[in-house]
C-alpha cells in the first residue's frame, strides 16, 4: 500500500493582507503526496475524487514524466460556477496530487479537507462488481484503477485502465458476446470502444504478457448458467456509463444493457 504524507502550504495564493484571507486560501488548496503510487493510478483517484465532489469532469490530460497530468472539473452552484483543477505530478518517489478550488463561496473553505478524505478512501478500496443477480442476465462493468485491479499487472505506464466485464446468464437462453459490442461513455458523451488486447500486450514485458493472456475476455458464447469474465481495455480518462450488448442466439434479437458508474 502507498505510504502518504500530506502538505497544505498556501501555494498559489499570493501575499494575503489577513489571516482570514489565508485561511480561506489554505482551505482551497491541497497538496498530497503519494509514495509508492504511480502516476497513472494517481490521476485515476484525482478523477474519481472529483466526481464524488459533485464536479462534472471537462478536461483529462494524461500524465508524464517531466509533465503534469490535468484534471479539471466544473459545477454549477447558487448562480456560480465552481471549477476545480487537479495536476498529477509524476516523481521519483511516486506521484504528487495539488488540487485548487476556483470561483466558488464560502463552501469551498473545507475543500482541501474534502478533497483529501475523499481521495484516501478511494485509495484504500478496490472497485469490485456488485453482487450477482439470481435471475435474468447479469451484467457488470467496473473500471479499476490500473495498478490497482485484479490483473495482477501495473499497466498504468501503458496510457490504458483494465474494465472488468462480467456477463452472468441465469435463464433458460444463449447468448453470444462480442467484444466490439461494448462501449463506454465519456462525461462529454463521447462512446469509446475497447483497445485490442495483442495492441497492449504488445507494449508489455514479455513476463507479464502471459498473466494479462489469462484473464482476456474473449468473444463466445454463454450457456444457461453460465458467468463469462474477464478484462478488456480502453484509453486511460474519465467515464460516466457502458453499454454492453448481447445476442440472444434463441431468436437473433439483441439486447442492450446499461451501466452507470
Amino acid at each position: 500500500m502507498a505510504e502518504k504524507r500530506n502538505l497544505v502550504p498556501a501555494i498559489g495564493c499570493a501575499v494575503v493582507a489577513t489571516s482570514m484571507v489565508l485561511a480561506a486560501c489554505a482551505g482551497r488548496y491541497v497538496r498530497i503526496e503519494e509514495k509508492g503510487m504511480t502516476c497513472g493510478e494517481a490521476q485515476q483517484l484525482a478523477i474519481g475524487t472529483v466526481q464524488r465532489l459533485g464536479y462534472k469532469i471537462a478536461e483529462v490530460t494524461k500524465a508524464e514524466p517531466g509533465s503534469p497530468g490535468v484534471v479539471i472539473g466544473r459545477r454549477e452552484e447558487a448562480g456560480r460556477t465552481g471549477r476545480v483543477l487537479v495536476q498529477v505530478f509524476c516523481t521519483t518517489m511516486g506521484a504528487e496530487i495539488q488540487a485548487k478550488a476556483e470561483g466558488q463561496g464560502l463552501e469551498a473553505l473545507d475543500f482541501a479537507g474534502q478533497f483529501e478524505k475523499t481521495f484516501s478512501a478511494m485509495a484504500a478500496v478496490r472497485p469490485t462488481p456488485r453482487p450477482l443477480a439470481e435471475t435474468g442476465v447479469d451484467v457488470a462493468v467496473v473500471v479499476e484503477r490500473p495498478s490497482g485491479s485484479g490483473l495482477g499487472v501495473d499497466i498504468s505506464e501503458q496510457g490504458v485502465a483494465p474494465v472488468l466485464v462480467r456477463i452472468a446468464n441465469r435463464t433458460s437462453r444463449k447468448y453470444r458476446f462480442e467484444t466490439s459490442a461494448v462501449q463506454l461513455q465519456t462525461p462529454d458523451g463521447r462512446r469509446v470502444a475497447p483497445l485490442s488486447g495483442e495492441s497492449v500486450m504488445g507494449k508489455l514485458p514479455p513476463e507479464q504478457r502471459e498473466t494479462v493472456a489469462r484473464q482476456l475476455l474473449h468473444d463466445r458464447t454463454i450457456y444457461p448458467g453460465e458467468t463469462a469474465e474477464g478484462y478488456l481495455f480502453v484509453p486511460f480518462g474519465a467515464y460516466r456509463r457502458a453499454r454492453v450488448t448481447l445476442t440472444d442466439l434463441d431468436n437473433q434479437e439483441s439486447e442492450g444493457f446499461s451501466i452507470e458508474f
